[in-house]
């Protein structure tokens, strides 16, 4: 029976595994908050003459890349092992960003920018899964929050780096320092990064699950529900980035004042998504991502209401734990609702259409902005999608999905619990 135990290692917080992790999720939010710390360098750079709906398209390159690096990558992850993909990912990321750094014009950089998002989408459905499988099975949640605060931290490490070292038309640097951070990581992560011990203890000859299973029944339905959820999950988490300064300032607050929320915002779903994550670990998954959606909500129904400066803080805090909070829940929520041979198929395909979220999500905000609604509407239609979200995550929770025959007792003992009853 000692056989069928998880290692000592298994049982322990995979420290390695999680700083390379991070690392990684820094390098993507560094890549995604590039081209908007680059977009008026572009826009002066005299070779290329870029109009704002030219520069426009070249940026809606990358979450397009980013669609289908998701949906791609999930079967390849599931056949070919959590490490290698994760690897291979890596890999393409520097590659568009060097690639960005030698175009010589437009067309050949927008190309570029298309292959960093396949990369950037790729890497999360190929290392989400293999985080969720080395954690312990009361350190999931924390682990993957901890992992996902390299976005927050490599969007801030772009912004610097475009304030500090770029001037005039020098848009190639920030690309370049992108790049070589690539370049530095991938070495370090071939040495430190394992493979999934769930992978390697998979049967040999067992069905290749994959996307089959993913979007057939018994399944479907699941799938369909969680993709619906990230799109509203994505929707707040980009929209409310992009227009709270705005939305601030529709309500007659000072511009400073409203940079400083969305500061505020950022703070709050950092330090906010790891406390939530170590609630997750103890009652399950279902019943604080229904919380975070109903918060996100109440948040932002509560910004119409006109309070103090200390107040709208607070709010804006509270706000953000549950509106960018919510995603990192559901990232394990989705990794332990499907079979192993499955799951970074599943975490593709429902990363990959919730990225439809993350392009209407601006566009939402601009539309709401446009429409000229008194201020209070402007927060309270944003509030919707949230509450929308909470629907779902009922909904996904009173669904009795199978077990996994196929896996062995060692792999199943190796995995997380199944969800505490709530």
């Amino acid at each position: 029976m000692s056989t069928l135990q998880p290692s000592a290692s298994e049982r322990s917080m995979p420290w390695p595994t999680i700083a390379i992790g991070l690392a990684v999720m820094t390098l993507e939010g560094y890549d995604l908050v590039a081209f908007g710390a680059t977009t008026p360098l572009l826009l002066r750079f005299q070779p290329w003459h870029l109009s704002i709906a030219t520069l426009g398209m070249l940026g809606s390159l990358t979450p397009i890349g980013m669609l289908f690096g998701a949906l791609l990558v999930g079967q390849l992850t599931d056949r070919y092992g959590r490490r290698r993909t994760t690897l291979f990912s890596l890999a393409v990321v520097s590659l568009g960003m060097f690639a960005c750094v030698f175009a010589p014009g437009p067309e050949l950089f927008g190309a570029s920018r298309f292959v960093v998002g396949l990369g950037v989408g790729a890497v999360y459905p190929a290392m989400g899964p293999l985080i969720f499988e080395l954690a312990p099975a009361k350190r999931k949640n924390v682990s993957s929050a901890i992992v996902q605060c390299g976005v927050t931290t490599g969007g801030s490490l772009a912004a610097l780096v475009a304030n500090l070292f770029l001037s005039g038309q020098n848009f190639r640097l920030e690309y370049l320092v992108g790049g070589g951070l690539g370049l530095m990581l991938l070495p370090m992560a071939f040495r430190w990064l394992p493979e999934s011990p769930v992978y390697r203890r998979k049967q040999p000859g067992a069905p290749d699950g994959g996307l089959r299973l993913v979007t057939r029944p018994p399944y479907a339905g699941t799938t369909a529900l969680f993709c619906l959820m990230v799109i509203c999950s994505f929707l707040l988490i980009f929209g409310i980035n992009t227009w709270l300064p705005q939305l601030m300032q529709a309500a007659h607050y000072p511009a400073g004042s409203s940079l400083t929320f969305l500061t505020l915002l950022n703070i709050g779903a950092t330090v906010g998504g790891l406390a939530i994550a170590v609630l997750a670990d103890r009652a399950g998954s279902k019943g604080p991502i229904i919380a975070c959606f109903a918060v996100a909500a109440g948040a932002l129904i509560a910004l119409s209401i006109k309070s103090s400066t200390a107040v709208l803080s607070a709010i804006v805090l509270i706000g953000g734990a549950g509106a960018f909070g919510v995603q990192g829940l559901i990232n394990v929520y989705l990794a332990r609702s499907y079979p192993a041979r499955a799951r970074a198929s599943a975490i593709g395909v429902a990363l990959g259409i919730g990225r439809l979220g993350a392009i209407a999500g601006p566009a939402l905000g601009g539309w709401i902005l446009a429409a000229n609604f008194a201020p209070r509407w402007n927060f309270v239609l944003f509030a919707i999608p949230a509450l929308l979200g909470a629907v779902l995550a009922l909904a996904i929770g009173s669904r009795r999905l199978p077990q996994s025959p196929e896996e062995t007792p060692a792999v199943r003992l190796a995995e997380e619990p199944a969800e505490p009853t709530q």
